[in-house]
């Protein structure tokens, strides 16, 4: 092995333990704050700009699994164009342990494909700036699934963030290493209603406007599954 390539591979292994290192300190833990929301997600306005929303009911299973301690299950329809209808799925957890469950996971596990080709990253506009988000798209026979994808963790400090920036991180890793609480969004259409994601950017933009009085301060937000 020649030096460039034991100085690589020294490199490499140098990542990976500083990564296990930090995961493993914040599993030893220290107290940081868990922050509660403002006020409850059912809270969140039914009309949000032309669209309407509903409550449904969610199924208990599902819910007992997302691990939250607070969650909205909600349909906006568009007024201006009745039949587009956008499902708000969101739940927040005091200890982050919804941050264990993912898209990538829950809809490969239920027979969904991944759609790569039309997945892609798409930049909202939030009260306090731009928020990036992710849009998934997966098929099932003849139907796609579109879901607009991301998730807060609130309370953590300089450490915690630095660690989820190492290549060792992952989502699925969060709802073990996360000190703080977290609260996850998922949006979810007909594949074939918003091609161009326009549509979804726009609502987004609503549900910000709406969602920011409700959020403790401080959160970071994520797009990455």
């Amino acid at each position: 092995m020649n030096r460039e390539i034991r100085v690589r591979v020294g490199l490499v292994v140098g990542i990976l333990v500083l990564g296990l290192g930090i995961q493993s300190a914040l599993e030893a833990g220290y107290r940081t704050p868990r922050p509660e929301l403002k006020a409850p997600l059912a809270s969140l306005p039914k009309r949000l700009g032309s669209w309407v929303g509903r409550d449904e009911p969610m199924d208990p299973e599902i819910v007992e699994r997302a691990q939250a301690d607070d969650y909205l299950n909600r349909v906006y329809e568009d007024t201006r164009r009745p039949g587009r209808a956008i499902k708000v799925w969101m739940n927040y957890s005091r200890h982050g342990l919804n941050l264990r469950h993912s898209p990538e996971v829950c809809l490969p596990s239920g027979g969904w494909t991944k759609v790569e080709s039309q997945t892609r990253v798409l930049k909202a506009q939030a009260p306090g700036g731009e928020l990036w988000i992710t849009r998934l798209m997966y098929c099932q026979s003849d139907v796609t699934q579109g879901i607009g994808f991301w998730y807060y963790i609130f309370g953590e400090g300089p450490l915690e963030r630095f660690a989820r920036t190492l290549p060792i991180a992952s989502r699925s890793s969060h709802g073990r290493t996360t000190r703080g609480s977290g609260l996850t969004v998922e949006l979810f259409f007909p594949g074939e209603f918003d091609p161009d994601g326009e549509t979804l950017i726009s609502f987004v933009g609503e549900l910000l406007t709406a969602l920011e009085p409700l959020l403790p301060p401080g959160g970071v937000a994520y797009h990455v599954p």
